[in-house]
């Protein structure tokens, strides 16, 4: 069975620890100078404060996929809030099983829900792992590209 669900990233957190472990592996850029190291007490305190949230696809209990995001207003643009996401994983077995769709529509609920009038979402070049195609559908377009460049 799945449901969909925002949730406390607090009490998923034991499990999001695991999954943190390999979504590293597989997406992680520059890992043999960044290595894993989230900072949660930074992502328990934005929960508090309502500035984060996590929308989870779960599979008979068990977290399948899931969507980080954060809302606050932009830098630049005090008057609109805006939802900017942090990340979004779907489990390898779990591919290609019909998730990331549902996980994407329950998100622009909870956007919605919140008052946001803008969406920032992503996905990495290297490996978009088919968001580059699932962004259009939902009417994303390009805005910015961002590169990477290591400074030792």
């Amino acid at each position: 069975m799945i449901t969909l669900q925002v949730e406390s990233y607090q009490h998923a957190l034991p499990e999001l620890r695991e999954i943190f472990v390999s979504h590293h592996r597989e997406l992680g850029l520059l890992q043999w100078m960044m290595p894993l190291d989230p900072q949660y007490d930074e992502y328990l305190r934005r929960e508090a404060q309502g500035i984060l949230f996590l929308v989870t696809a779960r599979r008979n209990g068990k977290i399948a996929a899931y969507y980080i995001a954060q809302v606050a207003p932009g830098f630049h643009y005090r008057s609109t809030l805006t939802g900017t996401m942090d990340i979004c994983y779907v489990v390898p077995e779990e591919r290609n099983r019909g998730l990331v769709l549902p996980l994407f529509r329950h998100t622009e609920q909870e956007l919605r829900r919140r008052g946001v009038k803008v969406w920032y979402s992503g996905y990495k070049t290297g490996n978009p792992l088919g968001l580059d195609r699932l962004l259009p559908m939902f009417g994303f377009e390009p805005a910015d590209t961002y590169m990477i460049r290591a400074l030792i």
